[in-house]
């Protein structure tokens, strides 16, 4: 038994690595195939199709081109309608016969509107229809220069485009009546199965995709099945119709395919994916085409090809047993096809498409792992290893809009691809206008009689063509838009024939797949590499804690790991962020979880667990503190880790309160909700546990130099802000503020040494002197555009010098770029000027004086030295600030 078990799954195996290793590769090569496999089913079913119409009667197949015209030929004499009669070539006529074309032409949306004067044509017993009876040889003169009409009423119309939109709906009328007709020629019991069965069908559909869902995919494995399933059928379509030429009519496909569909379902997908996502979560360090082999060897073959082969059986049996039903026995041949094609398609097709998102999805996550790393400071290499060891496939998790966009960039796929195919395959354009033409209800192969009066018969006898009938609709801006898109369409289609760009977007298209494929191995390579340090580093982990049973390392490393899913949203969170579950009246109650605990109470050991797998965002907020409080998550890092600020501060609080033995935390005296932490996190304040709110009032305007201000005011003073306005008010009825610019220098004190007194007052000497001020100015003035030193003001202090650097920024404080040109200064002087033994002491040597409330700043200044006058009249003083200018 494990014999013929190695002989089923070894090869099943091997297909699926080797797709696995080449996943671009196998899915170019796959998706060409199928493409020629559905051009060949196309020009079968399409082009060839009209003789299997003939001889089967009715079985399906639609060749436009062929339908589209009909002739009929009057003898000499008279002209009876009894006398016409359909022939099938006219060209077996001598010349000497007269041959006319009849064209049926069409007004849509007629209204009010009439139609337009065209010579040599008459109006027909429809209303929106006018006959032109033209000579066939100039027919196509005179039907080029119908393009374009108008009537007497100035209304435009043009020739409807065969592709445009309108004929949508034309196409859905035409469906809905052949579906009527079906339905009325059939039993009841055969329509209630037909329906059950695409019920059935779809339900399947939907039922893959929630089961895909359920193993951890929204949308791509699902779809990847589908569409492995859909070139299988091709495939399969294709070696039956082409190759064995056994006659698959469409209408056995329609009414087939949905009970095949059903019976088969999508289930084995499901089964062949999940252990195969198991086993890439459990090696997440190993080789993903090496994971999936043994994935496939070990257990999803097994299954897949047992249940593949009971079903293959079971049709095969049918077809031998029902060879004088044809039709039946083609379509079991053709299912029996189906499901031999699916498997190969689960082991190559859907077997790359598994690995080439695993891959994408190891690289995405690794990446995002690293560059979080080494945004908190930790060094790339150490990164690129944390990264690799700590990332967990949580496969195929991605946004929901992202997938949402996915869905409709192939929804405009195959709508386009319907648009161009549609009227070739769906709509028979003849049908729908000639019903109106005939006087009777008979199909229109039949020349009318309104028609026939309005032959002339010659000499030698009249054949007469009916041709394609000829649409016309009122111009306007939805025709104009839509003859834009399809020219544009037009073009477009036009130019990929073209032999030279044809040829360009295949060679673009080769160096596109060449270089993913190139990348796609550049990047295994990368990681396999990183694995293996992985390993040394977790190796030489192990070897630590048993000799010196030390937890740090582990602590540091699992409290960098970082789930792999930033987008994790909860719904409960939105809630109660949303409802103000702590009233703002009763400051005792305790705050309530963001992410409550509905797991039963794990143990420390466990959470650290959670925390190593990228799970600590699922943890409840308590779990988390725990984990701050027992030392496992820095406090500083929740913001990172919870990758949302508000639900950091709120595990904060709980971990202080338990800490500093703070109970206060856990009530809303403190509040922390509604608040924007983005501006603060990475800003202006760290450990972040809430704030305090500040009412903020505005007093003013003050009028300074003519200018009004307006002044906020933070405070929780009574009457201060009152008090002001009232000033305001004051200061301006005199006038408002005046103010002088008196000086303006920043200035930069550093401190240097030397090696003797007298060293150190040469160094004063030479800066005091103009030849050194002018060396220094020029060295400092050097290092910034806006910075320009003023003067230098030199201390001495023993063998200590203290230098005092004043100059402008322009718009800034630029204490930055006062100290990058004090240091250039600094060098310059020791390296250019012979001062090599001056050592600096500080580049800030409380001289400026910076930050701090001193004499020389008060005497010198530093910034802006403005004086301000205000005079406020004797009656103001009164009647505004309830006072008296009298001395007492």
């Amino acid at each position: 038994m494990s014999f013929l078990k190695s002989i089923v799954t070894k090869p099943a195996a091997m297909l699926s690595k080797t797709s696995a290793s080449y996943p671009i590769h196998t899915l170019i090569t796959l998706t060409l195939l199928a493409s020629y496999a559905y051009l060949s089913i196309v020009d079968e079913y399409i082009v060839r199709g009209s003789n299997l119409n003939n001889n089967n009667g009715g079985s399906g197949y639609v060749n436009p081109q062929v339908v589209g015209e009909v002739s009929f030929y009057h003898p000499h004499g008279s002209n009876d309608y009894n006398n016409w009669i359909e022939i099938e070539d006219y060209s077996q006529f001598s010349n000497d016969v007269d041959h006319i074309a009849v064209t049926y032409l069409t007004f849509k949306d007629v209204k009010n509107h009439e139609l337009p004067e065209i010579k040599d044509s008459f109006q027909s017993m429809v209303k929106n229809e006018r006959i032109l009876i033209t000579d066939f040889d100039g027919k196509d003169k005179v039907l080029a220069n119908l393009n374009k009409l108008t009537s007497s009423d100035g209304t435009n119309w043009k020739l409807r485009h065969p592709n445009g939109l309108e004929s949508y709906s034309d196409y859905a009328k035409l469906i809905f009546q052949r579906l009527e007709n079906c339905i009325r020629g059939a039993e009841t019991s055969d329509i209630t199965l037909i329906v059950i069965a695409y019920i059935a069908m779809w339900y399947t559909f939907c039922q893959l995709f929630f089961g895909m869902r359920e193993v951890g995919s929204k949308f791509w494995l699902a779809f990847g099945s589908l569409l492995s399933s859909g070139f299988g059928f091709l495939f399969a379509l294709y070696f039956v119709t082409i190759i064995l030429e056994l006659p698959i009519s469409l209408t056995t496909l329609s009414e087939g395919l949905p009970f095949l569909v059903a019976t088969i379902g999508f289930k084995h997908k499901v089964v062949y994916t999940e252990p195969i996502l198991k086993f890439i979560s459990k090696n997440k360090r190993k080789d993903i085409p090496n994971i999936i082999a043994r994935a496939v060897e070990e257990v999803a073959a097994l299954h897949l090809i047992k249940y593949h082969s009971i079903v293959l059986g079971a049709f095969l049996g049918c077809s031998i047993y029902a060879q004088h039903l044809e039709g039946l026995r083609n379509f079991c041949i053709l299912s029996a096809a189906i499901l031999v094609s699916d498997l190969l398609m689960t082991f190559s097709f859907y077997s790359a498409v598994l690995a080439l998102k695993a891959e994408i999805n190891k690289v995405h996550e690794s990446l995002e792992l690293k560059e979080f790393l080494q945004e908190d400071g930790i060094s790339e290499n150490v990164a690129g290893v944390v990264a690799e060891k700590n990332s967990k496939s949580t496969i195929f998790q991605k946004n929901a809009g992202v997938v949402g966009f996915k869905i409709a960039i192939i929804a405009v796929f195959f709508g386009i691809h319907l648009f161009v195919l549609g009227t070739s395959w769906m709509y028979d354009s003849n049908s729908e206008y000639r019903v109106s033409f005939a006087d009777t209800k008979q199909f229109v192969n039949v020349l009318s009689k309104t028609t026939a009066q309005h032959i002339k018969i010659g000499q030698n006898g009249t054949i007469a063509t009916i041709m394609p009938p000829r649409v016309f609709t009122p111009t306007g801006f939805i025709a104009k838009a839509e003859d834009v898109f399809l020219s544009s369409l037009h073009t477009i289609a036009k130019a990929t024939i073209d032999p030279l760009i044809s040829k360009f977007l295949l060679l673009v298209t080769a160096i596109s797949v060449s270089i993913n494929a190139y990348l796609l191995n550049a990047t295994r390579s990368h990681i396999k590499n990183v694995s293996v340090v992985a390993e040394a580093v977790s190796v030489a982990e192990n070897i630590k804690k048993t000799e010196h049973n030390n937890k740090s390392t582990e602590t540091i490393v699992s409290s960098f790991s970082k789930p792999a899913n930033r987008n994790f949203v909860s719904s409960s969170v939105e809630h109660v962020e949303t409802d103000d579950t702590i009233s703002s009246s009763d400051d005792d109650i305790k705050s309530v979880d963001l992410i409550p605990n509905q797991e039963p109470k794990r143990s420390v050991e466990e959470l650290v667990e959670y925390m190593k797998e990228g799970k600590l965002k699922t943890l409840s907020d308590s779990e988390v503190a725990t984990l701050v409080t027992v030392g496992k998550v820095p406090l500083y890092a929740l913001e990172k880790q919870l990758a949302d600020n508000t639900r950091a501060v709120a595990v904060r609080r709980k971990a202080i309160a338990n800490l500093a033995d703070a109970p206060i935390l856990e009530t809303n005296k403190l509040p922390y909700k509604h608040y924007d932490y983005n501006r603060v996190f990475g800003a202006c304040c760290e450990n972040v546990i809430g704030y305090m709110p500040l009412p903020v009032g505005v007093a003013g305007p003050l009028i300074i130099d003519g200018n009004p201000f307006h002044i906020p005011m933070a405070t929780t003073e009574g009457c201060l802000v009152a008090s002001t306005m009232r000033g305001c008010k004051a200061i301006n009825a005199g006038g408002g503020v005046t103010t002088v610019l008196t000086a303006d220098g920043m200035t930069r004190g550093p401190c240097v040494s030397f090696p003797s007194l007298i060293r150190a007052g040469a160094a004063k000497m030479w800066l005091d002197s103009e030849e050194g001020s002018t060396r220094i100015k020029k060295a400092f003035n050097s290092t910034s555009r806006f910075a320009r030193l003023q003067s230098i003001q030199c201390c001495l202090a023993g063998t200590l010098l203290f230098i005092r650097f004043r100059t402008t920024t322009g718009d800034a404080m630029g204490m930055n770029m006062i100290s990058k040109g004090v240091e250039y200064s600094l060098k310059y002087m020791i390296e250019e000027c012979g001062f090599e033994d001056m050592v600096v002491i500080s580049v800030s040597g409380n001289y400026c004086s910076d930050k701090k409330a001193a004499a020389i700043n008060w005497i010198e200044g530093r910034g802006k030295s403005v004086v301000a006058e205000a005079r406020v009249p004797a009656d103001v003083v009164r009647k505004v600030l309830k006072s008296d200018v009298k001395r007492k």
